[in-house]
């Protein structure tokens, strides 16, 4: 019994370990041995359930270890987040187990199939929380997946499975066909590596640059920024540094992070605010900037968070976060169970649930797109490739940071965006209240950043791409795929033991 307890915590360990320190990495291609090997034992127990007990206090161990820092910020929203999760991860590889002993067939396929499945699943529904997807765990490592252009983070997924079940059965069969398998993890782990490096020194075309500044006012969330009576005062300053970097660089790009404006913007009479009406005097004055900044908008009784773009003194263009934090910004499940809007979380200064309705993908100026991408979206590889159009653009994600203090957290977010850079293969300018603001090219690789915790101006040239990658064409092919065959598979395995059960029944 110890025994075990201490393998699922090793699993544990070795799965948080890559999302608390992103230097262990390579440890991602040995987590799921000791759970193998708990799987391996417990799938012939008296009862069934003994190894969703040992997955979930493994499981348990790894959000914990992966994001114990939002508790930072709420403490209560960070508990109900880690017990859920590590219950629906357990329930998942339950249900592997369980697949693989009524269909008497390796664990392999039902492994690939439903957790690959469960990924994709966890991007889309009103709980969505893919922070955990194990191809995120090479999120510091761009060079190592420059092939994630193709497959996204799925396709990682999909190579930390296959290693570890490769390693399982070397471990557990020593002496059977090991030259064999040993030149067959030497080439699963290879291919993939080599094939990495020939696309990171393949030369991209370029169709041109275009300059940018970026501002990191660093204001601290819990004692500064969202405090109101401060709220004019910090945006007069912003406009102060503003007017003066515009007045020396005259940059094509001016790119400010979330919620600098925190007083709602009506959308459809925006002048009405007097934060836009100073927005539209800067624009003025330097014709040839456009503007992207963060703010709280509103259309009648729905509230946004949203990004506002001005490219002209014409019409402002305003672009709606769409994939909302659970607990935070939106109420799971809020269009069948109302009366929840009441017991929202409160963060960032505001309480309650933010609308995800949204009606644009990307902004457009002088035949260039800029896709937005709002904090916690950074984190859906697939939402942020597919809205990347065929045209000349680049990336462009604001956040802050500053909840998380100095934790791992606010570092792994960072990471993050270099991953989507790959995926899309274009630049990426991530512009933070606090944290990292920085200028990340299409390899992935960080061109320029701030430094943490200080109020900061980055100026520089961005290179311009076009056309799609193919994960940018075609999404999370692999997730998809998975989830449909993964759902017939449990339907299939579900009639079988219901069929087998009332033979036994009869008999």
């Amino acid at each position: 019994m110890k025994k075990n307890i201490l393998f699922a915590i090793a699993s544990g360990l070795l799965l948080g370990m890559p999302f608390c320190i992103p230097q262990l990495f390579p440890l991602i291609f040995f987590a799921w041995i000791p759970l193998l090997w708990l799987e391996e034992k417990t799938i012939n127990h008296h009862n069934p359930y003994t190894l969703f007990n040992y997955s979930f206090l493994s499981f348990l161990v790894w959000n914990i270890l992966a994001y114990w820092w939002v508790g930072k910020a709420q403490i209560t929203g960070v508990i109900l987040i880690i017990l859920i999760n590590s219950l629906l991860l357990a329930l998942i590889f339950w249900l592997i187990s369980r697949s693989r002993k009524h269909l008497k067939i390796s664990i392999l396929f039902p492994f690939l199939l439903i957790w690959l499945g469960f990924e994709y699943f966890d991007t889309w529904w009103d709980l969505a929380w893919p922070w955990l997807n194990l191809g995120n765990a090479f999120a510091s490592a761009p060079k190592w997946i420059q092939w994630y252009e193709i497959t996204g983070t799925r396709g990682g997924s999909l190579w930390v499975i296959l290693i570890n079940l490769g390693f399982f059965s070397l471990i557990k069969n020593q002496k059977k066909n090991i030259a064999f398998k040993s030149i067959g993890m030497f080439l699963l782990i290879g291919i993939p590596l080599l094939y990495s490096i020939f696309l990171y020194h393949q030369k991209e075309n370029e169709i041109g640059t275009k300059s940018f500044t970026l501002i990191q006012p660093n204001l601290d969330p819990y004692n500064e920024k969202f405090v109101p009576e401060n709220e004019e005062k910090h945006f007069a300053d912003f406009m102060t540094t503003a007017d003066s970097v515009c007045s020396i660089h005259h940059p094509d790009f001016l790119l400010a992070p979330e919620t600098v404006i925190l007083k709602y913007i009506d959308e459809n009479q925006p002048k009405k605010s007097s934060n836009y009406i100073q927005l539209l005097y800067l624009k003025k004055k330097y014709p040839k900037t456009k503007i992207l900044i963060g703010t709280h908008s509103k259309i009648e009784s729905e509230s946004f968070n949203s990004a506002l773009f001005l490219s002209d003194t014409i019409r402002p263009q305003f672009y709606h976060k769409t994939k909302l934090v659970p607990l935070f910004e939106r109420v799971p499940f809020d269009k069948y169970l109302s009366f929840l809007k009441d017991y929202s979380i409160e963060i960032g200064g505001y309480q309650g649930t933010y609308s995800s309705r949204n009606d644009i993908d990307y902004f457009i100026s002088d035949s260039i797109a800029l896709v937005p991408v709002v904090c916690f979206e950074s984190i859906f590889g697939d939402y942020c490739a597919q809205r990347v159009p065929e045209i000349p653009g680049f990336l462009c994600m604001i956040t802050n940071d500053g909840w998380w203090k100095t934790t791992p957290g606010y570092k792994h977010h960072f990471n993050f965006s270099r991953l989507r850079a790959v995926e899309t293969r274009r630049d990426y300018i991530r512009v933070a209240n606090n944290g990292i603001s920085a200028y990340i090219n299409s390899k992935g690789t960080i061109v320029a950043k701030s430094t943490w915790w200080k109020k900061e101006v980055l100026t520089g040239r961005l290179k311009l791409r076009e056309n799609k990658t193919f994960y940018s064409e075609h999404g999370d092919f692999i997730g998809r795929v998975c989830l449909f065959i993964a759902t017939l598979l449990l339907i299939f395995v579900k009639i079988r033991v219901v069929t087998q059960s009332n033979s036994t029944k009869r008999s």
